[in-house]
């Protein structure tokens, strides 16, 4: 009898123990982007970024930022990352994500003063999980360009140029920004002593266009590889903080955008910039 009270007092705070181990014992789901082999049947069916002029006066304006994708299928982890340069230094970023789903969507405003070349690029990422030991990865880039300028008592934008007022608009952005960045990879390649011939260079921006068509030297398939990578390694060194010499962390926001320098020797590439106090940073991935 003694033993019949003591098992209906155990057996009842044993199997409520594992009924809260099993429901409050998994690892949480967390935000990562972890490269693993492409799925080749999970696709995205759409991927984009889109940067527009807003409300604006003769002092100020607003951009209505906008990111969102969509897979085919439903993904155990979806994430967006996006960035938003305004004449080659970074002003703002967005991220989300989700658990068990094909969509994201995510908006934000920014204000500005200035006359400027907007630049936005986004990684669109997901993680499949086939099994409990199988993980795949699909992946998107996307990105927008605006220009806005003074126009009379307020600001006007275009993507590209109708007249020859707007393409003079372009050309002197295209300059302002290009020279900043050309002289700031410049100076980050011979603060490193790096022999820029022996790379090919791409800026950040101009990544989104090896979505379907190789980098020199590499097929198709290691260049999903190498630019998955790549993305994990911006998302933890660069768009989460970025670690200086002395070995804080600070803010990405404010540095410049990045050049990646891929070897011509295929086996390494190299991440260059400048952050917003003037420090230069160097990031290096091997490719091999």
């Amino acid at each position: 009898m003694k033993m019949r009270n003591w098992l209906g007092v155990v057996l009842p705070v044993f199997f409520a123990i594992l009924f809260f181990m099993y429901h409050f014992g998994k690892e949480p789901v967390k935000e990562s982007i972890i490269f693993f082999p492409i799925d080749s049947q999970v696709t995205f069916t759409k991927a984009y970024t889109n940067v527009s002029l807003g409300g604006s006066t003769a002092e100020n304006y607003t951009l209505n930022w906008d990111v969102s994708s969509e897979t085919n299928k439903s993904a155990y982890l979806r994430q967006d990352i996006s960035m938003l340069y305004a004449n080659g230094v970074l002003t703002s970023t967005m991220n989300k994500w989700e658990q068990d789903t094909r969509t994201l969507n995510q908006s934000k405003k920014v204000p500005g003063r200035n006359d400027q070349l907007s630049q936005s690029v986004s990684y669109h990422y997901a993680e499949i999980h086939k099994n409990e030991d199988t993980y795949r990865s699909a992946q998107a880039m996307s990105k927008k360009n605006l220009y806005v300028y003074h126009k009379g008592s307020s600001f006007s934008s275009f993507q590209n140029p109708k007249n020859s007022s707007e393409r003079s608009v372009k050309t002197k952005l295209d300059v302002k920004t290009y020279s900043f960045l050309q002289q700031t990879w410049s100076g980050a390649k011979q603060f490193y002593n790096v022999n820029g011939a022996n790379y090919n260079a791409v800026a950040l921006n101009d990544l989104p266009q090896y979505q379907n068509s190789p980098l020199p030297g590499f097929t198709q398939d290691q260049t999903n590889k190498i630019i998955g990578n790549l993305w994990e390694g911006l998302y933890k060194n660069y768009f989460l903080g970025v670690k200086k010499s002395n070995g804080s962390k600070v803010s990405p926001i404010g540095s410049s955008m990045p050049l990646i320098l891929f070897s011509k020797d295929k086996t390494h590439l190299m991440v260059l910039f400048k952050l917003k106090d003037g420090e230069y940073i160097q990031l290096i991935q091997y490719t091999r």
